[in-house]
């Protein structure tokens, strides 16, 4: 199993529409895949899942716009204790104990997600605080705030037998979002074509590489043995161009609406495909080098 987060400190550029698509493709090309949702926004979650669905899922009695339940249009729950990943953490961030881990939910065949939660930002606090505390090691509690997402999102690709995990993460360089960072292998950067994105680039790079070389330097090698904890590779993995102008010079009258929706839906699954298939030749790499 491989993790691949997908971050841009800039939001609006596509990450979870990206995440969603990534998701699909690589389950059709045969792998198994966990799809995790760190970001409290929860984009990657309603995408995947009816307003019934969410919901059920966020214990919502009725609807915040027809101001009734409506009917579950996803996948049903087949999981026998499904819950958002802000239910696991609860225990530690009401100082009551350790994660708890709940099953993700089945979205297709070989498809798994573990949902998101605007109740996840309350996260942020504990482990801001426990970042600092983890540094000799000693602070059982901030060691398992700090290494909670990691050892969530690994009990749950073993229960899935997932080969891809890919973590949506939010547009922010706060304690959340270092967390779900450190337990991924792999980054890979949605960009929008314009110099904002590119101002967030330059400032991800310095940043992952601090927190890196003090999680593997300072925390990592006095973490016990009795608490599972990322190595905290984050290798860079490239990034991805979203949102490129539309060549309205394309469209030809005599293609009609039909056809010329037809033509970009297939050419959109091609190059997701393409896409799908570079990523996941990428990944195969940095796995074979990891095992070196």
């Amino acid at each position: 199993m491989i993790s691949l987060a997908l971050f841009n400190n800039k939001g609006g550029v596509g990450k979870a529409t990206l995440t969603y698509h990534l998701a699909h493709m690589m389950e059709r090309l045969g792998s198994r895949v966990l799809a995790v949702d760190l970001d409290p926004q929860s984009n990657l979650t309603a995408a995947f899942l009816g307003e019934g669905d969410l919901a059920e899922l966020w214990g919502e009695e009725t609807s915040p716009v027809l101001g009734t339940l409506q009917p579950r249009l996803g996948p049903m729950f087949d999981a026998e204790n499904p819950g958002t990943l802000a239910a696991p953490v609860r225990p530690i961030m009401d100082g009551l104990g350790d994660v708890e881990l709940y099953d993700p939910i089945r979205v297709r065949d070989t498809l798994w997600l573990l949902p998101g939660d605007l109740e996840l930002s309350a996260f942020e606090e504990k482990l801001s605080d426990a970042w600092p505390r983890s540094f000799t090691g000693t602070d059982m509690a901030a060691v398992r705030a700090t290494t909670a997402f990691h050892r969530i999102i690994s009990a749950a690709a073993r229960a899935v037998k997932a080969d891809i995990v890919l973590i949506d993460v939010g547009p922010n360089l706060g304690a959340i979002n270092r967390a779900a960072l450190l337990a991924a292998d792999t980054v890979l950067m949605p960009l929008a074509a314009d110099l904002f994105s590119l101002r967030g680039l330059i400032n991800l790079g310095p940043t992952l590489r601090e927190w890196r070389s003090i999680w593997q330097q300072t925390i990592l090698p006095r973490v016990p043995d009795s608490i599972p904890a990322p190595a905290g590779l984050m290798a860079p993995l490239g990034y991805v161009i979203m949102q490129p102008t539309m060549r309205l010079d394309r469209l030809r009258s005599a293609d009609g609406a039909i056809g010329s929706t037809l033509g970009y839906v297939q050419k959109c699954y091609r190059e997701f495909r393409e896409l799908s298939e570079e990523i996941l030749h990428r990944l195969a790499e940095v796995e074979a080098a990891n095992k070196r």
